[in-house]
């Protein structure tokens, strides 16, 4: 019986050191989309912190972002200088139809402008330096009157990147959004970019520390994968042996009883 029962214990062993395993480690933002995800991880991994993409169980078809649980304060701090994780502007499918029941023509209009700002909004935020892009549109309604000229639009852009280059000129971002309004000339663009100061690299050689043990924070989790790993085979070897040695002193137990006479 109590060979029975100490068989699945050691076959349990690896099970409850991925357990262990998992229990250093801490979710720092979820519910994302694959592509904000990923920016998240990259994000983390230029400061020198070590994480990975998860599927989200608490949100259908969503992923979180995972850390070393010693290392959450500073990803925490990345995240916040960089803005991360963002929130998806509306677009032109989520504006349009929303609103009263019978929409006016004018709200009609406002919805689709508004639509477009955040499509623009959405192209210049998946730019890598771009931290955030608020796109203010003025397209006036078209005249009734046919023989008139359609009024001329105007639109403003405010854009802060990462670092003192911008990652795209200001022509750029005029030419851009001019090509997503109608009637709207890059002229008609004003532009203002905002510099952000990149955040400090942290070496990679910064040592943390797991347990009494100092190492570079890029391998902390691979050490403690490796430490659990070596634990659980260790217990597992010792189960082994406890068992042979039970085997064996059961064998000598038995071929030191004496033998029934013979009748």
């Amino acid at each position: 019986m109590n060979e029975r029962l100490r068989r699945p214990t050691s076959l349990h062993l690896v099970p409850i050191a991925a357990l262990v395993l998992a229990g250093c480690t801490a979710p720092v933002a979820g519910a994302l989309d694959d592509v904000e995800a990923s920016r998240v991880v990259v994000a983390l991994d230029r400061a020198s912190i070590d994480a990975t993409k998860e599927p989200d169980p608490t949100a259908e078809n969503k992923w979180r972002v995972e850390v070393a649980r010693e290392d959450v304060p500073r990803a925490l701090a990345v995240m916040r200088e960089e803005e991360l994780p963002r929130t998806a502007p509306a677009g032109v499918l989520d504006a349009v139809g929303k609103g009263s029941l019978v929409p006016s023509e004018a709200a009609e209009h406002a919805q689709l402008v508004a639509g477009i700002a955040g499509d623009l909004e959405r192209t210049l935020e998946g730019i890598d330096g771009v931290l955030s892009a608020r796109v203010h549109l003025n397209v006036p309604t078209a005249s009734p009157l046919r023989d008139l000229a359609p009024p001329r639009g105007s639109a403003s852009v405010l854009l802060e990147h990462r670092g003192s280059t911008p990652p795209l000129s200001a022509e750029s971002v005029q030419r851009l959004v001019a090509g997503g309004v109608a009637g709207l000339l890059p002229t008609d663009v004003a532009v203002v970019m905002i510099s952000r100061p990149a955040p400090a690299a942290v070496g990679a050689n910064e040592l943390g520390h797991v347990g009494p043990i100092a190492v570079a924070r890029r391998s902390m989790r691979a050490l403690q994968g490796a430490l659990v790993g070596l634990v659980a085979l260790v217990a597992i070897l010792a189960a082994v042996t406890l068992s042979l040695y039970s085997r064996l002193s059961r064998a000598r137990a038995e071929a030191a009883r004496p033998l029934p006479p013979r009748t």
